[in-house]
């Protein structure tokens, strides 16, 4: 599966033109009567025949026209009685999804806290969760833990039963899909799955589903990179100049395995290992890269997720990204539900707002990262790019580890 995804904007004006036609089968019929079959005496004068004809045309037009208005009158009592019908209908079913919902959040609330997971800005999930509290009721603890962290945690938890986690926000997919093929992983479909394109979700919905897309551009500030000298390729980053001056994330980002696995079949295949020769730099984040990037300490992110171009944008910073010709890695930020939770009912209630429209809109607000949403959610535009995503997400990470910590 390779996803290519390009940012369009398309405005579309459509015009409805409403034509009436009469039939000549229908209740209302203009033109002479032709069957008119009143018998007349002697003599057959032009003006008696015209007489017959103009009554029996009256006659029939007073019977269509009665015709019609009782037709008229019962299309419109049955389709009253549709709408009320379905307005009962639809009467029913909010009444019923408001008591599910009352009754899912007491139940949520009985539960305690909800313990969310997750291997993104810390800063940015702990504003999101303050809004899906508001929203919800729900209340929220949080830890960062990327994806090198979580796992190891995760399994000593599972062998010693002590497991407290409900939620996992993780850039790798291939977590997700390997706790589910151990039963790990508690299935819940999102009430607005749909909008979700296969590729950006488990095979079967309701294991993990995307809650957006985290592409991975270079990026550099011209205040001490100037244009002409910045790499446009990722060829570029093993010029000697940037010996010392790449950022990337360290082992432990899914972003960074995502990077390697990705491209290590668009690149030449000693690309890594020259790469390595260039001695960059490990961070642990990639607010850490920008930072560096904008103090001048880091001539180039090497791989910065997209949210920190976007961020730099918002904050009128000059920053540039660079989205090379051969394509800028993506990687599908995913969220599920640990089968081993105390706290299902808090679990599902966040699933529902993350993937709704109101939670990706609310995200992004906040982040600025492309929704995977089919419905459009807003946000910055960044450049047209062919992005690039993995085909295999559950693919094993130790010879990454081992090359990229080398």
């Amino acid at each position: 599966m390779k996803t290519f995804l390009i940012s369009i904007a398309l405005t579309v004006s459509m015009f409805f033109l409403l034509v009436a036609n009469f039939q000549s089968d229908s209740p209302v019929r203009l033109g002479f009567v032709g069957d008119a079959e009143a018998i007349i005496g002697m003599p057959w004068t032009p003006l008696s025949f015209a007489g017959v004809a103009r009554r029996s045309m009256y006659r029939e037009a007073a019977w269509n026209a009665a015709a019609y208005n009782v037709a008229a009158t019962n299309a419109a009592a049955a389709n009253m009685a549709y709408a009320n019908a379905a307005a009962v209908q639809a009467a029913n079913a909010n009444a019923a999804a408001a008591q599910a919902a009352a009754a899912n959040a007491q139940a949520a609330a009985a539960e305690g806290p909800l313990v969310v997971w997750h291997g993104d800005q810390e800063g940015d999930v702990v504003e999101f969760l303050k809004i899906f509290t508001q929203k919800t009721g729900v209340q929220t603890v949080q830890q960062r833990l990327l994806p090198g962290a979580a796992v190891p945690k995760l399994e000593a938890e599972f062998r010693t039963g002590t497991s407290d986690v409900d939620t996992y926000m993780t850039s790798d997919a291939g977590i997700m899909e390997t706790l589910r093929q151990q039963n790990r992983l508690l299935r819940y479909v999102p009430k607005e799955i749909d909008a979700y394109a296969k590729n950006y979700r488990s095979d079967e919905p309701g294991w993990w589903t995307t809650y957006y897309i985290n592409a991975g551009p270079m990026m550099y500030d011209p205040r001490f990179v100037t244009e002409a000298e910045a790499p446009k390729t990722w060829i570029d980053l093993l010029d000697p100049r940037w010996s010392g001056q790449i950022g990337f994330q360290n082992a432990s980002a899914g972003t960074s395995y995502a990077f390697w696995f990705v491209m290590k079949d668009f690149l030449p295949k000693d690309f890594f290992d020259k790469l390595t020769a260039q001695k960059p730099r490990a961070y642990s984040s990639s607010t850490q890269i920008q930072q560096d990037i904008e103090r001048g300490n880091l001539k180039i992110g090497g791989r910065v997720s997209v949210f920190q171009y976007v961020k730099a944008l918002r904050a009128k910073n000059p920053v540039k990204a660079v989205f090379p010709a051969e394509g800028t890695p993506s990687v599908n930020q995913v969220v599920g539900i640990i089968g081993s939770t105390k706290r299902p009912n808090g679990s599902k209630i966040f699933i529902d707002y993350l993937t709704s429209r109101e939670g990706q809109q609310s995200w992004n607000d906040i982040q600025g990262s492309p929704s995977a949403r089919a419905v459009s959610v807003s946000f910055t535009q960044t450049p047209d790019s062919k992005f690039i995503d993995t085909d295999d997400p559950s693919a094993s990470s130790r010879t990454f580890s081992e090359s990229w910590s080398e």
